[in-house]
């Protein structure tokens, strides 16, 4: 006797004692957002917690929210994005920043022109590729190392190793003005 369970999707599928292995169907059939939505127009019952879901997201309709990640910095009234060492910040004036490191002297003032978004309150104004009449100026606090990192590098079968260290130079700089 064949026993038959009922997929969410409203699909019938045979016992699996009476096939071989080889063509054994999959032990939980997934359902498809529009399987699962003509399911429930058939008023079947759901029974896997996905296919339960998804006739949810059917009844509802999706709901698209977006929250900021926490790894993303709180932006004020007025900021840049600058371009400096090959590398995109978004900076902003009376914070300081670490970037590869600069050919510049501990104190000195440093004026960065690849700017390429400015923001001042409601004021959008985009570069192509950079803002010409644009200016960020920041003063050099120090130069510091980044993080070790553990470079291994080995042979199999050769009885070669060799484990070296390295930690990136940067420069540690504060934004003094955007203008």
């Amino acid at each position: 006797m064949q026993t038959a369970f009922r997929c969410p999707c409203a699909m019938t599928m045979p016992a699996r004692a009476s096939r071989p292995m080889w063509s054994m169907p999959p032990a939980r059939p997934v359902c498809s957002p529009a399987a699962a939505s003509r399911a429930s127009l058939r008023a079947q019952p759901c029974s896997s917690r996905a296919s339960v879901a998804a006739h949810a997201l059917a009844a509802e309709g999706p709901k698209i929210t977006y929250t900021r990640p926490p790894s993303l910095p709180k932006l004020g009234d007025k900021y840049a994005v600058i371009e400096i060492g090959g590398v995109q910040h978004i900076v902003e004036e009376g914070r300081w920043y670490k970037c590869n490191r600069l050919k510049a002297e501990v104190g000195s003032t440093i004026k960065m022109g690849r700017v390429l978004v400015k923001k001042h309150n409601d004021n959008y104004e985009f570069g192509r590729p950079y803002l010409e009449h644009v200016n960020v100026e920041a003063t050099i606090l120090e130069e510091c190392k980044g993080p070790k990192l553990i470079v291994f590098k080995y042979k199999a079968k050769k009885h070669y190793r060799r484990k070296t260290g390295h930690r990136q130079k940067l420069t540690k700089f504060l934004i003094t003005k955007i203008e």
